[in-house]
């Protein structure tokens, strides 16, 4: 959709006009204190020129629409998006070579001006050969959120070049940037699709038979016991015949912002406000877009206020992200309330991932309560200080991984096959 320019409201003397301005004031002292007419007569003109420039500057109009895209129009932190400004000269008359620059909510180096083409005047409805143009550039965001983008702005001048102003040209358009989504690497921990079903199975982790097996529980029949995997591992292993057993994941973000002793308050619209937070947030959704896309039916729990939309659809569950913050309410998860330990709590069953950075004894008590209804359950411990905190989640039987802010999505999946495999003796 085309919008029209609106007038700017500022506007300022080029390096030429100042220069203009200044003889001015010097020729009409000059003409006092020499008491020569002349003078007077130059430094008016002077003068008024600039003026008249800052005038000319300020309220000229153009007549221009523009719209603007995005590709892709959700973006990651640190991923460029592609912008394309479609310019449309609306006047019966040329626009001259204008210099533009498109405004964003953040700082950047240089003052991002580009020089846009001039464009043929408008003679009827349908658009002449350089009536029209397309600006493009890229944009990087530097920390997650939900955008304006815009106005695009124009440089306007005088013809000699005295004075410029700027005009705002149409609205703004919103970008949403989501934390860091990767792609979980196929070692360790993969996961796999298979007739519809999902499962989580160990790979490159101890050979191929560990593919399909897993350790014996009480009522397994015997006929199902691996006798190969079982002479490997040294405790029973039994064929996994039971692909519904990981059908189900349940992720717990932690979202209190007393969870995380690297917060603090913004000084600059730029910075995040926890680093630890930011990698957490990006785990935790890479995990559950992991998941979603091999058919796991994705629980994302908060332990502050809930803020996130289902995994899917799609569209608002990034759009969520973009924009949640660490909460000062503990949810669910506050002192007094319980928690639910899984859905079936008649069996074991698919498999629960916590990320952490600060956990207290009030979150270590409720995530011990959620272990025995998984299979598989994983706390990713980001930058935590206190290691009591880690041997007590491991005694409570959830395989704990340290990682840091600093680390990748990539590298933190990789760490928890090592830690996994090493727990269980692969």
């Amino acid at each position: 959709m085309a919008r029209l320019a609106r007038p700017t409201r500022a506007a300022r003397l080029t390096r030429r006009g100042t220069a203009l301005a200044v003889v001015g004031s010097a020729s009409i002292l000059g003409a006092y204190a020499t008491n020569r007419r002349e003078l007077l007569y130059v430094g008016l003109l002077a003068l008024l020129l600039p003026l008249i420039a800052v005038a000319f500057a300020r309220l000229r109009r153009v007549s221009v629409g523009v719209t603007r895209t995005f590709r892709p129009r959700i973006v990651g932190v640190a991923q460029p998006a592609a912008v394309e400004l479609t310019v449309t000269n609306l006047a019966p008359f040329p626009t001259p070579e204008l210099t533009w620059r498109d405004a964003r909510p953040w700082t950047f180096s240089g003052d991002g001006s580009q020089v846009m083409p001039s464009l043929t005047a408008r003679r009827s409805r349908s658009l002449a050969t350089g009536n029209q143009t397309r600006l493009r550039y890229a944009l990087t965001a530097p920390r997650r959120g939900e955008f304006e983008i815009g106005p695009l702005s124009v440089m306007l001048a005088d013809p000699f070049g005295l004075a410029t102003g700027e005009v705002a040209i149409g609205d703004v358009d919103r970008l949403i940037v989501t934390p860091a989504l990767r792609d979980l690497p196929d070692t360790g921990l993969a996961i796999l699709a298979s007739d519809g079903v999902s499962k989580l199975v160990r790979r490159a982790i101890g050979g191929d038979d560990d593919l399909s097996t897993r350790e014996y529980r009480t009522g397994d029949a015997m006929r199902r016991v691996h006798w190969r995997a079982t002479a490997r591992h040294g405790e029973l292993m039994v064929r996994q015949e039971e692909p519904g057993s990981h059908a189900e994941a349940r992720i717990i973000l932690d979202t209190r912002r007393s969870g995380y002793s690297d917060r603090r308050v913004l000084r600059h619209h730029d910075d995040a406000e926890s680093a630890a937070f930011e990698f957490a947030l990006s785990l935790a959704a890479s995990i559950a877009l992991d998941l979603a896309r091999s058919g796991f039916a994705v629980e994302l729990v908060e332990t502050g206020r809930p803020q996130l939309e289902p995994v899917m659809p799609l569209v608002p569950f990034l759009r969520a992200l973009a924009t949640i913050e660490l909460s000062q309410e503990h949810g669910d998860y506050r002192p007094g309330v319980d928690v639910q330990a899984s859905r079936s709590p008649d069996r074991a069953h698919g498999s629960v991932f916590a990320i952490v950075s600060d956990v207290d004894a009030p979150m270590i008590e409720r995530l011990a309560v959620q272990r025995p209804g998984f299979d598989l359950a994983v706390a990713f411990v980001i930058a935590s200080p206190d290691p009591r905190a880690r041997e007590m989640l491991s005694d409570t039987g959830w395989t704990c991984v340290v990682v840091r802010a600093e680390d990748t999505v990539e590298g933190a999946w990789r760490s928890l096959a090592q830690v996994h495999g090493a727990r269980h003796g692969r």
